[in-house]
């Protein structure tokens, strides 16, 4: 409990900044960003996975703490979302740094009823019956199946166990192939993987784009954390490798597929969720399998990369629908004009997720490809988890390029684009996503600090300081490039269309 303890102070400012939000937007939200950032100093990494998430959760949230107290005044009239998306982050924090079962359990229960609210916000607020069905799908399919799995492993576990024993030294007893199997199916539910993954595209689409950055960046990671937690258990390793590999490899494809054909940008965004987590899963299937440790750092960095990459593209989706009231790609495509800072942010972000040095999507690549090829002649199951990485990388690429079709596309129409442009309340939000977007790079450094402090999984980082520094100026170089580049031909548009 003493990971608990350590962190009151952080969530008392967290909290308080939350309510002063109401009546003073600007101090609240010092507070609560300065909670967040206290948070990382006042919990110990026990683990590499546990304290690298706690990261990737303080990193995300100092941004969205920013972007919702505004985000929710501009879109309700009110700060009500602030508290609440504020107490969704703590819960995900606490789930992932809970150092015994009991704990793990209460603030996953916590996080996924804080998690229902928050689909449901719009029926709340607006009384919009989308939401309220989009909450109750997710209710059916994600919530109910993770919490049974749950309690089967609490009860094997024993209720004295649950509290004294650290949770990765747990011995619960799921070789039975039906109990593997229901607990299993349960983290799919929360990860989005198939045959319980049809619940996500409706959730993260309904709910506020912030709680759709926390829902996809950071809850569906839970699952994974799940799958993590289970290869330290007593399993039946064939089965459980069958199940995850084949499912996962399903939802991999498919959901990428589906991102590459939407025209909702959150139905888009959403979708490639399904597919992301999906091949993490896989590579932690690899690592039962083998019992090599670089598919769990693999894993790890794989799943921080998409956390900032999801965040800020949900971010994003939030301005685009503020600023435009639209969120149909094939009715966009003039938001570079609207807000080059913007564009260059989401361009960025794109990059990390296809691997752009020196994002955190580029080392989560280098550690996974370098990890399969390892066992290529080994076992067919590595040859065929790395065709399926490769179809995934490739697809991935479609679905983002149709993604920033809602930034630019030629021959757009834009009636009023001083309409746009005048609308400082909304365009301020540019410079909350854009900060977001350096977060993927940003993480880069503490790894490499985290790296330098005793952790020997990242040796690899070690020989990548040289190449990551040298590419971090050629981006920096490139990004000012096509800001220009995008700022003189907004300009010129503008100018023909007046």
């Amino acid at each position: 409990m003493n990971s608990i303890a350590s962190i009151a102070v952080p969530i008392s400012l967290v909290v308080c900044g939350g309510i002063i939000t109401y009546k003073f937007r600007a101090l609240g939200t010092i507070l609560r960003v300065l909670g967040y950032m206290l948070t990382s100093l006042s919990i110990p990494f026990s683990n590499l996975f546990s304290g690298l998430m706690m990261l990737t959760c303080i990193a995300t949230g100092v941004t969205v703490a920013a972007y919702t107290s505004k985000y929710s005044i501009l879109k309700y009239g009110s700060a009500s979302l602030v508290l609440l998306s504020d107490l969704f982050l703590i819960s995900m924090i606490l789930v992932f740094t809970s150092q015994y079962l009991i704990e793990l359990v209460t603030f996953w229960l916590l996080t996924e009823l804080i998690g229902f609210f928050l689909i449901a916000y719009d029926y709340v607020v607006k009384g919009d019956t989308v939401a309220l069905y989009a909450a109750v799908k997710y209710l059916l399919f994600s919530m109910i199946p993770t919490d049974i799995a749950l309690f089967i492993i609490l009860a094997l576990t024993g209720f004295e166990e649950a509290f004294t024993i650290p949770v990765k030294e747990l011995t619960p007893d799921l070789s039975n192939p039906v109990i593997l199997a229901i607990v299993i199916v349960g983290f799919f539910s929360k990860a989005a993987i198939f045959p319980l993954h049809f619940w996500l595209p409706d959730a993260h689409s309904i709910a506020p784009a912030p709680a759709s950055a926390l829902l996809s960046g950071l809850m569906v990671k839970m699952g994974i954390y799940g799958f993590y937690l289970l290869s330290f258990y007593s399993i039946d390793k064939s089965l459980a490798v069958s199940l995850m590999l084949f499912s996962s490899f399903l939802t991999v494809v498919y959901g990428a597929l589906q991102a590459s054909l939407q025209h909702d940008i959150k139905r888009l965004l959403a979708y490639s969720t399904t597919s992301n987590t999906a091949l993490i899963t896989s590579t932690l299937a690899l690592y039962i399998l083998s019992t090599d440790r670089v598919f769990v750092e693999a894993a790890i960095l794989y799943t921080i990369a998409h956390a900032l990459y999801k965040a800020t593209m949900f971010l994003d989706s939030g301005f685009i629908e503020l600023i435009a009231h639209e969120r149909d790609i094939r009715k966009l495509g003039f938001i570079s004009r609207v807000s080059p800072i913007e564009t260059i942010a989401v361009i960025t972000t794109v990059l990390t997720i296809l691997g752009m040095p020196p994002s955190t999507g580029f080392i989560a690549k280098v550690f996974l490809f370098t990890a399969i090829s390892k066992y290529l002649d080994k076992s067919w199951i590595y040859l065929a988890t790395l065709t399926i990485a490769s179809i995934k990388v490739a697809l991935s690429i479609v679905y983002n390029v149709v993604y920033l079709r809602s930034h630019y596309r030629e021959n757009t129409k834009l009636e009023d684009v001083e309409a746009f442009r005048s609308n400082r309340e909304i365009l301020s939000l540019q410079h909350y996503v854009f900060t977001s977007s350096l977060s993927t790079y940003v993480v880069v450094a503490a790894l490499l600090l985290i790296k330098y402090k005793g952790y020997p999984e990242l040796e690899l980082l070690k020989k990548m300081t040289a190449p990551l520094l040298t590419s971090t100026v050629l981006l920096i170089v490139l990004s000012v490039t096509i800001y220009l580049i995008i700022r003189s031909s907004g300009k010129g548009l503008h100018k023909n269309e007046v």
